[in-house]
């Protein structure tokens, strides 16, 4: 089905079964910077699920480079956990790779107890620390530290290495003129920027020799201002392979770049372009980054020519199965990752190990199985959301029989509201994922079906599992009924009508993404967008209003200092930065006292104000839908709550708690 993506692929003297790459993760999986059992069980699930290439790291130079949260590579004693792990993968067919990695200024003083190391003193928005310039007898001892990592990665069965050479980490560092300040033979010009790597792909060649794989992952643009482009990333890029790098791995910019990354807003396989300027000047297979999650996009990437191999990292942390659905045709059945970074950046910025949002077992293959049921006594559901959606699917899958009852026209609940805004539409395919799941299962689903204690009586489940959700609250300000005034849910739901005047209360996740919703109203779409920009027909200063003024005015009133509390902090600096973008101003402190026809009246430290609004949207939370379990309780049905009907949750909550209701059966 997909000829190319399932195409071997050679490099140097090792052959792929396939062209998908596991590209190396953070994930806080390991013990003491050794391979531990839960970072082995998560590799080899994905080695099984067919994967090609497993790149696992950063794997640091030394305690320095890598600190306590990294894997080690930096003393013999860490060989024979990378054995297991290399025995592992090669069970299953699959190639390893190991990241050998050093930090340098991204690395923080407090995990190493002095100071980070760079090439210069510049400080880091990264960290927001200074560090101390390297002397040049400590450059060289990191270049063949680089070396013996390599070595131990040979010794250990790895069946090649990756330099980390992108993001902003130390190889990154000499080469950029942002941060390379030097004027000695590591600093200065063009080529005098790249000795550090010349010289540590020389003496790792010695150490390993011709034939191992070394390979070296890139950024394909700093997107830092003065830094590298794609221009001189691909001129780098041409260097390196003709000193002996095998592949180039190419991913976007830097940490502290302002331009996303990761996140959904980026679009699907947007830094292919990245990959292709480099693949124009290298002769060694190139691999592409970011974004590539589909099987029919990531063949289209290697159809088009914009790269040899793909990397489907968070794609296979949502799927461990990704490769084999894919080889088999099984697209449907595919765990979509939808960029939500709840589950992995999230986690990792706040110093906790990786999870999943649509996938509760990832990250917990060797701790949570779904075993087949004793019996096959009868399970209800009642509510389809993404709780009562995954505790169907889970249970199914066991072998129970199962009825799913929803009150709506359609399965999926709360994910069409997260998907509503812009930027946010992929929690859609998660919903899509969780319907043709229960078809293929022949899951029996009633829609339209407001279930009540008799019938759920009649039924005569033995388990009832109550996944009814939420609705949104509406407070007990004078004005709140009046008709000018919606809730945020109307406004995701869409059909509403707002005026040019918009003011919305609540400057949680809810209010800043229905603030971006009503602010893009208005806007012209990517495609105009390229049809104006094509033919010239407007200024770039014009098409950049055209993307970011739309036809309405937008206000957050927020009672705390600061709005958006409950986003994740991989995510939240986006939005932030997308509200400013589209002119939606921000009322902190502010406690609304009344709503009138074409105004909000609201109080800052005791001094009424008046803010103009032709409509206004309520973004105040939810409270849990718990009707049906009352009227349960007083007729001694027994049944078990999950998600938002037991209290307001993430969307990772309730896949946990349906995926646990249903493997606890």
């Amino acid at each position: 089905m997909f000829k190319k993506l399932f195409a071997p692929m050679k490099i140097n003297k090792i052959e792929s079964r396939n062209r998908i790459v596991m590209p190396a993760f953070g994930l806080l999986y390991q013990q003491d910077r050794k391979v531990s059992q839960k970072l082995l069980d998560f590799y080899e699930a994905r080695a099984k699920g067919g994967c090609g290439i497993i790149i696992v790291g950063g794997c640091g130079i030394d305690f320095v480079g890598g600190g306590p949260m990294m894997l080690g590579l930096d003393d013999d004693s860490f060989i024979p956990g990378y054995e297991k792990l290399a025995d592992a993968v090669h069970k299953h067919g699959a190639k390893l790779f190991l990241q050998i990695f050093h930090a340098g200024r991204y690395q923080f003083s407090f995990l190493i107890g002095q100071k980070s190391v760079a090439p210069s003193v510049v400080r880091s928005r990264y960290t927001k620390e200074e560090p101390r310039e390297l002397s040049h007898d400590e450059i060289i001892e990191i270049e063949k530290k680089y070396a013996d990592a390599a070595l131990r990665a040979k010794q250990a069965g790895a069946d090649g290495v990756e330099l980390i050479g992108n993001a902003g980490y130390l190889i990154n560092q000499f080469l950029s003129p942002v941060t390379n300040l030097r004027t000695d033979e590591y600093g200065g010009g063009f080529e005098q920027r790249a000795t550090f790597v010349f010289n540590t792909i020389a003496r790792v060649r010695e150490k390993v020799g011709s034939d191992y794989v070394v390979t070296m992952r890139i950024g394909g643009n700093d997107f830092i201002p003065g830094g590298n482009t794609n221009e001189e990333m691909s001129e780098y890029a041409k260097m390196f392979t003709e000193k002996g790098i095998d592949a180039i791995n190419v991913t976007g910019g830097w940490h502290e770049t302002k331009v996303p990354q990761l996140p959904m807003a980026v679009p699907p396989g947007a830094y292919t372009y990245l990959a292709l300027g480099i693949k124009r000047k290298v002769k060694v297979p190139v691999f592409s980054s970011n974004r590539i999650y589909d099987p029919a996009q990531a063949e289209q990437v290697l159809l088009e020519g914009f790269a040899d191999a793909v990397c489907i990292g968070r794609g296979q942390i949502a799927d461990p199965d990704w490769a084999n659905k894919a080889r088999e045709g099984k697209v449907d059945e595919i765990r979509p990752c939808v960029g939500c970074m709840q589950g992995c950046m999230d986690k990792l910025f706040s110093g906790k190990p990786v999870e999943c949002l649509v996938n509760a077992v990832s990250g917990f293959e060797g701790e949570r199985k779904l075993t087949p049921a004793k019996s096959k006594s009868k399970v209800l559901v009642v509510g389809a959301g993404a709780a009562g959606c995954e505790a169907a699917i889970d249970a199914k899958e066991r072998g129970f029989e199962v009825e799913l009852w929803e009150a709506d026209d359609r399965v999926g609940g709360q994910l069409y509201l997260a998907a509503a805004p812009p930027g946010r539409g992929d929690f859609a395919r998660f919903a899509h994922f969780y319907e043709n799941g229960l078809e293929r299962l022949k899951v029996k689903v009633r829609l339209a079906k407001k279930a009540n204690a008799d019938e759920i009586a009649a039924a005569k489940a033995d388990h009832v599992i109550l996944a009814t959700g939420a609705s949104p609250i509406t407070p007990k300000i004078p004005g709140a009924d009046l008709e000018f005034v919606k809730q945020a849910w109307q406004l995701l739901r869409g059909g509403v009508e707002l005026g040019p005047r918009v003011v919305i209360i609540g400057g949680g996740s809810t209010g800043i993404e229905t603030a971006l919703l009503a602010a893009s109203q208005g806007t012209i779409s990517s495609d105009t967008l390229k049809f104006l920009f094509l033919n010239q027909a407007e200024k770039i200063e014009k098409l950049h209003d055209l993307c970011v003024k739309g036809s309405r005015s937008v206000v957050i009133l927020e009672m705390l200092d600061k709005i958006g509390p409950d986003l994740g902090v991989a995510t939240k600096w986006v939005l932030l930065q997308d509200l400013s973008r589209f002119g939606v101003r921000t009322i902190t402190k502010a406690k609304v006292c009344e709503l009138k026809p074409g105004e909000v009246i609201y109080e800052i430290d005791g001094q009424k104000k008046s803010e103009p609004a032709d409509s206004v949207v309520l973004a105040l939370g939810s409270r849990p839908n718990r009707e049906l379990a009352l009227e349960l309780e007083k007729r001694g049905i027994k049944f078990l709550e999950i998600g938002d009907a037991k209290g307001p949750r993430k969307i990772m909550d309730a896949v946990n708690e349906g995926f646990f209701a249903a493997a606890n059966l």
